[in-house]
């Protein structure tokens, strides 16, 4: 379970809008950077569930690192060949197990 307490309000915007509004931040977040420790900010506090955490600090190495590195960097290259036939059979074959 997560949740997080805001310390904002919450309003509703457009995207225009709310890239405007981010934009500004950023301008000021680098104009007031220095002088930031003086100004209250408004912030938002998480907090995680034990499970979370618990998943956060497994370390049963599922995932193999290396060849998924070697898996990123051959796809980068466009040297993994890719099958597209037999993607489209899982995926069709899924489906109907589905059903």
């Amino acid at each position: 379970m997560m949740s997080i307490d805001r310390t904002q309000q919450i309003t509703a915007t457009s995207l225009p809008e709310l890239h405007q509004e981010m934009t500004k931040r950023t301008d000021k977040s680098s104009a007031q950077h220095a002088s930031s420790s003086s100004h209250a900010r408004a912030c938002t506090r998480v907090s995680l569930s034990n499970q979370v955490s618990d998943l956060q600090s497994d370390t049963t190495q599922d995932i193999n690192y290396s060849r998924l590195e070697s898996i990123k960097s051959a796809l980068a290259a466009g040297e993994l060949p890719i099958d597209t036939d037999k993607i489209s059979q899982s995926l069709v074959q899924e489906m109907f197990q589905l059903s």
